[in-house]
C-alpha cells in the first residue's frame, strides 16, 4: 500500500497514467472532448427535460404545434417586418440546427478522438506500446519492477530497429518505406491543425449560416451593448408555417410565434466553440515547431547529455560523453554530423519514444532509462557515424 501511495504522490492521479502524447495534443483529445460532452448533456438536457420550443398556438392542436415545429423548423423574421410573407416564397433566415446540435457536438467530439486513436494503433503494431509502458512504468507495486522491464523492452526494441536498418514498419519488413514513429507523430501533429481549421468550414455547413464571422460579431455585440443579443443565427422567437387536414380537404393553415429557449444555450456553447477553436489552432500550430526542431541532431544530443548528466548511475558514462560531444563538430557545407554513436543508436524514433516517455513520467525515471541504454550499449568499429537515418 505504501509503494501505491508513493506512486500516486510521484506522477499524479490514475487518470494521468494513460498519457502517450503531449500536453497540446490532450488539450484536443481529451479538454475538447470533455467540453464537447459537457454541451451535449445541457442540450440534452434542455431537450428531455425542459421544453425547448414553445408555440403560441392554442387550442386541442397545441401541442401537435409545438411538435411539428420543433420538427420541421422555424424561421426568423425581424421584429421590423409588421407583415407575414406568403408561404409560397422562399423563408430567408431558416432555422433547422437546433434539432441537431446534440449530434453536431458528438461529431465534432469524435472527430477530435481520431488522431489519438490513429497514434494509439500505430504504436500497437509498432513494437512498443508508449501508452502501455508508461502505464507499466507508473502502476507497478513492485518498486523498480515496471522500470526495469521498460528497459529492456526499449532496448529489445532498439536493438532490433538497429538490426533491420530502420526498415520495421508496424512489424513488417518494408526496404523501400519506413513509416517511423517520427513521421507517424508529425502527421498526427499536423492532423490536429486540419481538424481544428476543419471544423469551421463543417459549423458552416451544418449550422446553414458563416460560423467563421459569428465570433467578432458576437463578442462585438457582447462588449459594446453588454448584453446577449438577439440575430437570425441564434434567434430566440421565430416563426412556423404548418398545415392542419380536416374531415374532407380542408386543410388549413397556420402561421405561430415561437420562442426557442434552447437557443439561449446553443448561442452561448457556439461561442464558446468559436473561441476554443481559434486558440486550440493557435496552440496546434505552434506545438508542432518545437518537436521539429527536437528531431534535429544537434537536439537530441542535447537531450542525452542532459538526462546522462542528472543520472547517479553513469557519472563516468556522462563525462566521457560530454568529452566526445566537445570533439564533436557540425559542418552546414556538406551537412556531415560528427557526434557519439549512442545518439545514432537510439536514432530518432527512439529520442522521440523516449522524450515521450520523460514528459510523461519524471526526470529521474528517464535518466534511469537512458542511463541503462548507454551502459548496455556496444559502440560499432568505427567511432562516428555519420549517416542519418
Amino acid at each position: 500500500m505504501d509503494k501505491i501511495l508513493i506512486a500516486e504522490d510521484r506522477y499524479g492521479p490514475k487518470s494521468s497514467h494513460l498519457e502517450d502524447d503531449d500536453i497540446i495534443d490532450r488539450l484536443n483529445n481529451r479538454a475538447t472532448v470533455w467540453g464537447l460532452i459537457m454541451g451535449i448533456l445541457i442540450i440534452g438536457c434542455g431537450v428531455l427535460v425542459g421544453k425547448p420550443i414553445n408555440s403560441e398556438f392554442k387550442g386541442q392542436h397545441d401541442g401537435y404545434a409545438n411538435s411539428i415545429c420543433w420538427l420541421k423548423g422555424s424561421y426568423y423574421l425581424p421584429t421590423d417586418n409588421i407583415t407575414i410573407p406568403d408561404r409560397s416564397k422562399p423563408r430567408s433566415y431558416f432555422v433547422s440546427y437546433y434539432q441537431w446540435t446534440t449530434f453536431i457536438l458528438l461529431g465534432m467530439a469524435m472527430f477530435f478522438l481520431l488522431p489519438r486513436y490513429l497514434w494509439q494503433a500505430f504504436t500497437r503494431r509498432s513494437g512498443f506500446h508508449i501508452k502501455k509502458v508508461i502505464k507499466n512504468i507508473k502502476d507497478q507495486k513492485e518498486a523498480n519492477k515496471g522500470l526495469e522491464s521498460a528497459q529492456k523492452l526499449f532496448k529489445t526494441y532498439l536493438d532490433a530497429l538497429n538490426e533491420s536498418n530502420g526498415s520495421m514498419c508496424c512489424g513488417f519488413s518494408c526496404p523501400n518505406f519506413y513509416v517511423g514513429y517520427r513521421t507517424v507523430y508529425l502527421a498526427i501533429k499536423v492532423l490536429y491543425i486540419i481538424n481544428s481549421i476543419a471544423q469551421f468550414f463543417l459549423l458552416n455547413i451544418f449550422l446553414a449560416f458563416n460560423f467563421t464571422s459569428f465570433g467578432p460579431e458576437g463578442i462585438n455585440k457582447l462588449l459594446t451593448e453588454g448584453d446577449w443579443f438577439e440575430s437570425p443565427r441564434f434567434p430566440r422567437v421565430t416563426m412556423c408555417d404548418f398545415m392542419v387536414r380536416r374531415l374532407g380537404s380542408n386543410q388549413h393553415w397556420y402561421s405561430v410565434q415561437c420562442n426557442l429557449p434552447i437557443n439561449m444555450f446553443n448561442e452561448k456553447i457556439f461561442l464558446a466553440i468559436w473561441l476554443w477553436l481559434i486558440i486550440l489552432t493557435i496552440l496546434n500550430f505552434l506545438s508542432i515547431f518545437p518537436w521539429i526542431v527536437f528531431l534535429s541532431k544537434k537536439q537530441r544530443s542535447s537531450m542525452i547529455r542532459h538526462y546522462l548528466h542528472i543520472s547517479p548511475k553513469s557519472i563516468e558514462e556522462t563525462k566521457e560523453l560530454l568529452s566526445l560531444q566537445e570533439e564533436s563538430t557540425y559542418r552546414t557545407s556538406d551537412s556531415m554530423y560528427k557526434i557519439h554513436p549512442f545518439t545514432d543508436y537510439l536514432r530518432v524514433d527512439g529520442c522521440l519514444i523516449f522524450y515521450i516517455i520523460a514528459i510523461n513520467t519524471d526526470d529521474v525515471t528517464a535518466s534511469e532509462i537512458i542511463s541503462y541504454l548507454y551502459r548496455h550499449f556496444t559502440p560499432p568499429t568505427s567511432r562516428f557515424i555519420t549517416s542519418e537515418v
